[in-house]
């Protein structure tokens, strides 16, 4: 059974329309809160528990009339089974002093002042009891949280799950399994059995989709919220207007590095064969899988999914909204930095672009030999700013190059632009205007680069005092792995790829937007170790493979290695192509060097997987393909390389300690691919069962069975012998 209490309320607006030219209004009623809730369900609401809530002359505010009372949060606990839900709704009409307390399941949807009721909530009998609090994160921030808010769902995730273990947070919400919290109407994290689970717009930030300010649509989303509550089925991905999508939240505690914790990494930066097939599917059919199941922004025809630019993005999006609004006369100043060709102007351009209203200037500063020319170009930018018809936004590239051999020799000639918007004019000072200075780094690759420089230098070139006066920067990723840890490049890299060939090379497009491209060349391209200049070479390599008319991308189509090597290590490119080329062959001899090693050790040896590769069960086969690409893909973890087989190159040796790290990689493989088959552990191997002894952890194996996963990694270097290449340390 079902209980409504807490507020409830008729609130009146009044419409304007016109009649026959006579300018009339009319009352428009809706009733929202604790008996809004109850009409949506279906049961009629109660008259006499409603208060009246009228617009104020401002059009924004509603308050209660004089002469009506207002009721405190009852109800008779006699009335309510311990099967029963009571709905508590708070309207924030006055502030409460304790939640009524029931033998059943109470769903108390509260706003922000009276979240202290929540402190102090104990019920008398916690086995027969139960309080779900449904309240809002900006609720919680009012409260004194340190949760950020609309710079990416990792990041007001990180701060929750921080703030929950010893902040307001805990304060407020610890002691209830099952809460939960919304992000306006574009997300909300629940907490039940222990677990705290993300539910969020993917192409959104909190707040896109509306306020719940907005009464009505808090209203309807608490609706929606209880119903999956008393039905038991608990499935909130469509209780917003928006579908969400869903990641488990990890605990704080566990949380090695809570700054580089990404959405994308969890779904898809754990298996690196994972992310190369997820990066094909991005490249041949585009990008509404991904972008249907993690976070992403996209301002014109910049699209990214990597949290770290999702953040600073948007961090630059609100510096410069803020700015296109306020007063300010004096610049606004904001550095870009990353690898040569990573994009660094093409993100801000497509950012203003879509906010629209700028009128951009790009200097190259490396190109200037004197102040007179960086005195003209603060000319153009003041004639601009004093038309007022668009924001001036100013590219400074290369503002981190010498000037007259001094490292670092432009900053302070920009100190008093940045400070107090003026400059000299042969000895007089003028003022710029408005305007937006973007300082895009040509010899620092990040933020921290540029400020870790050897401080003597920095602090002459006043390089403490240029930093001090920017208001934010962005470091751009590109398609080359930033670090060790940076798993997920290949997704950039299929995204920046797909939209390259759909801007430059149409033709390998067909009907259904699927681009046609050799899976040999689409291997490389993913994988190969680096693009030397960035997207400039990925974009290179596509504009001098000879694609005109043709309708797919083969081999035969790549540039010569003379021309690829400008862009790529056209060696190692190459031999990826070989690599993907010839896994089949390689599983092939791979599996009859196992099968002579087997029946040597065991002439008479009689199983399923010890046969020739003809007679081989389909399931081992694929066994054995995904075995080697496996490992190979692995092997750059390990700074392992392969190239052709050289006269002069030595024998090569694993290290022990790499080693013995993959052949641990070999059985955790081998064991989640037979238990995706559907086999389970038993004492005795049975194939038609499906039963294996060794799906243990690897701990538990024989030094026998060991000795095979090595054999496995040992093996493969004979295998590359055989084929004329070879593996290498780098």
């Amino acid at each position: 059974m079902l209980h409504f209490i807490g507020d409830s309320a008729k609130r009146i607006n009044w419409r304007t329309y016109c009649d026959n030219g006579v300018a009339r209004v009319e009352e428009v009623s809706t009733v929202i809160g604790a008996m809004g809730i109850a009409q949506k369900m279906g049961v009629e609401p109660d008259d006499k528990a409603l208060v009246t809530l009228v617009c104020s002359d401002k059009g924004d505010t509603y308050g209660i009339p004089a002469n009506e009372n207002i009721s405190e949060w009852n109800i008779d606990s006699k009335e309510v089974g311990t099967e029963d839900f009571v709905i508590l709704y708070d309207l924030d009409i006055a502030p409460r002093h304790q939640l009524p307390k029931t033998s059943g399941t109470t769903i108390a949807c509260l706003k922000a002042r009276n979240l202290h009721l929540l402190r102090n909530a104990a019920p008398e009998d916690e086995k027969k009891t139960e309080l779900i609090p449904v309240i809002s994160m900006n609720g919680l921030r009012i409260n004194g949280a340190a949760i950020s808010k609309a710079i990416s769902w990792e990041r007001t995730a990180i701060d929750f799950l921080r703030d929950l273990h010893y902040g307001t947070s805990r304060e407020i919400l610890d002691r209830y399994p099952f809460f939960i919290v919304l992000l306006e109407a574009d997300g909300l994290i629940v907490r039940q059995q222990e677990t705290l689970t993300l539910y969020f717009t993917p192409s959104k930030a909190e707040g896109d989709s509306g306020s719940l300010e907005d009464e009505e649509l808090r209203n309807s989303v608490c609706t929606e919220i209880i119903k999956q509550i008393i039905s038991r089925q608990y499935d909130f991905t469509q209780v917003l207007p928006n579908t969400l999508s869903v990641q488990v939240l990890p605990r704080y505690e566990e949380l090695e590095d809570p700054e580089s914790w990404s959405i994308l990494n969890e779904k898809y930066g754990r298996d690196r064969l994972e992310i190369i097939e997820t990066a094909k599917k991005i490249v041949i059919h585009g990008e509404k899988e991904i972008l249907n199941s993690v976070p992403s922004c996209k301002y014109g025809a910049l699209q990214t999914v990597d949290r770290m630019e999702i953040e600073s993005y948007r961090a630059i999006v609100n510096l410069m909204k803020k700015y296109a609004q306020d007063k300010d006369t004096r610049p606004l100043s904001i550095a870009v930095f990353g690898f040569p060709g990573s994009g660094k102007s093409f993100g801000i351009k497509q950012i203003a672009k879509t906010l629209g209203g700028f009128e951009i200037f790009v200097y190259n500063l490396s190109q200037f030999t004197s102040l007179r020319e960086l005195e003209v170009a603060f000319q153009e930018i003041r004639d601009a700013s004093i038309k007022g018809e668009r924001l001036p936004l100013v590219f400074f590239d290369e503002f981190d190059s010498s000037f007259n051999g001094e490292p670092l020799g432009w900053l302070k000639t920009f100190l008093a632009p940045m400070q107090d918007g003026v400059f000299m004019e042969d000895g007089r000072e003028r003022q710029i205007g408005r305007a937006v200075f973007v300082f895009a780094g040509g010899t620092s690759t990040s933020f921290r680069n540029f400020i870790n420089q050897d401080q003597n230098l920095f602090r002459k070139a006043k390089g403490p005092d240029f930093v001090s006066r920017l208001k934010g920067y962005l470091n751009i990723q590109g398609p080359n792995p930033t670090s060790k840890e940076d798993k997920v490049y290949i997704i950039r890299r299929a995204m920046l790829l797909r939209s390259l060939i759909t801007r430059n090379a149409k033709q390998l497009l067909d009907s259904d937007m699927r681009i046609n491209i050799d899976e040999n060349i689409l291997y490389a391209l993913l994988t190969t170790e680096t693009y030397r200049h960035g997207s400039r070479s990925l974009e290179f390599l596509i504009s001098m493979s000879p694609l005109l008319g043709e309708k797919k991308w083969n081999s035969s189509l790549l540039p010569s290695r003379s021309q690829m090597d400008i862009h790529v290590d056209a060696e190692e490119f190459m031999s990826k192509i070989t690599i993907l080329a010839m896994y089949r062959e390689l599983a092939k001899i791979s599996h009859e060097m196992y099968m002579e090693a087997e029946l040597e050790k065991t002439p008479n040896k009689d199983l399923q997987a010890v046969t020739h590769w003809e007679n081989l069960s389909e399931t081992y086969k694929k066994s054995n393909i995904a075995q080697i690409q496996y490992h190979v893909e692995r092997f750059n973890d390990f700074n392992i390389g392969i190239r052709q087989k050289s006269p002069d190159s030595g024998k090569f040796a694993f290290k022990d300690e790499d080693l013995l790290k993959l052949a641990m990689a070999e059985h955790e493989r081998w064991c989640k691919e037979r238990i995706a088959d559907g086999w389970v552990y038993g004492e005795k191997r049975d194939n038609e069962k499906k039963i294996h002894p060794c799906l243990v952890p690897w701990e538990q194996l024989s030094e026998e069975e060991k000795q095979k996963d090595v054999d496995v990694i040992v093996r493969i270097i004979t295998l590359f012998d055989k084929i004329g290449l070879e593996l290498y340390y780098k």
